[in-house]
């Protein structure tokens, strides 16, 4: 007896040191998969940031182009119109000397034999009348001269003020156009960061949905490994009775429905309903039945699911606690498990679903 009671003992103590290797191994996986899931919300905000940031230098890139585009076009109009001005500019020069030259002889010969020209003209003319005439005409061609160049240095002058002006106007567009090619380097290089990061973001962000794809890929498994070991019963003759009507495994708010496509790094098909409570909170069977399977299923964390018979079972997932083991018989209303966040959560509550032949189907077709 005493014997008995030691090997009972040393099973009991073997058990639960194995219990606590095994809690210690869930909690670390569940650690690592909440830090999984606040990356991948912290990346997918950063993403968006970084998209975000990238569109509006994109658009200020373009803009700058733009700007650059139309200040060098201005400047060839400017320097084209400054080549035509500079052609009009000398021959106007030269017109303005060649003039200038007729007039200086004029003038010189009108100063050197002023006294002769006045009386050949007083002595030459027929009368007073025709003397003042004469006179008055050579001073008119004098004075027509003077008034050409006076005209000529108007227009000389113009086109030197044109000149001036289109020039001073090229010197600020180039320097427009310096400071707009500057912002366009320092944009290039801003987007060219933008995007290494965003490129950085992105791998990371891939990384986290090929984790959480496994959500997706435990359900296909767990849809496997329903129907294989329904078969399997079948095979053996087991058949699991349950009442054909089914209670809610947990009294509180339901924060997800049957059939909803959620981000989660990716689209993903709600294959139940998620009803949340708080932490801890007493799990019950939804319907009388047997466990075929109890432990850790991936993205569903800590898992049992019951087979009611007639190829309906259920599916509980993120439990904090499992108390019952494969091949336990179950009663409707029994206690399973605690509710928890285990596996791909964000939070405390109960995945649950049910399944025909191993496929999910509405909960709520089956809860009162």
């Amino acid at each position: 007896m005493r014997f008995l009671s030691g090997v009972l003992l040393l099973f009991l103590l073997m058990s639960q040191a194995g219990s606590e290797n095994v809690q210690e191994k869930l909690q670390v996986i569940k650690k690592e998969l909440t830090e999984s899931r606040e990356k991948l919300k912290e990346t997918k905000k950063q993403q968006a940031e970084v998209l975000g940031k990238l569109v509006v230098i994109t658009q200020e890139l373009k803009q700058a182009n733009h700007q650059l585009k139309r200040a060098k076009e201005k400047i060839q109009t400017n320097e084209s119109r400054i080549g035509e001005l500079t052609v009009e500019l000398r021959h106007a020069e030269e017109d303005l000397e060649q003039k200038s030259g007729i007039l200086e002889r004029r003038v010189r010969e009108a100063y050197k034999n002023s006294g002769v020209n006045y009386l050949d003209l007083f002595f030459t003319s027929r009368s007073m009348s025709d003397f003042i005439n004469r006179l008055y005409y050579f001073e008119k061609i004098i004075g027509q001269d003077a008034s050409l160049i006076r005209d000529i240095k108007g227009s000389l002058q113009e086109t030197k003020e044109k000149r001036e002006v289109i020039a001073g106007r090229t010197q600020e567009i180039k320097e427009l156009a310096q400071v707009i090619a500057e912002q366009k380097t320092k944009i290039a290089e801003q987007a060219e960061g933008k995007k290494k990061a965003f490129e950085q973001l992105k791998q990371r962000r891939a990384e986290y949905e090929n984790k959480i794809a496994e959500l997706e890929r435990s359900s296909r498994e767990l849809e496997v490994l329903i129907q294989k070991k329904m078969a399997e019963r079948s095979r053996a003759g087991i058949v699991a009775h349950g009442s054909g009507a089914l209670s809610w495994p947990l009294q509180g708010r339901l924060t997800s429905r049957f059939g909803a496509y959620r981000r989660m790094g990716g689209s993903h098909r709600h294959t139940g309903i998620d009803i949340a409570a708080p932490y801890g909170t007493p799990i019950l069977a939804a319907d009388s039945g047997e466990v075929i399977f109890s432990g850790w299923w991936d993205g569903y964390g800590k898992a049992i699911v019951i087979d009611h018979g007639r190829g309906r079972t259920t599916v509980y997932g993120h439990m904090s606690r499992l108390y019952l083991q494969t091949g336990a018989t179950v009663v409707k209303g029994q206690t399973i498990g605690l509710e928890g966040s285990t596996g791909y959560s964000t939070g405390p509550h109960l995945h649950f679903e049910v399944r025909k032949n191993g496929v999910p189907v509405n909960p709520m077709t089956y809860l009162p």
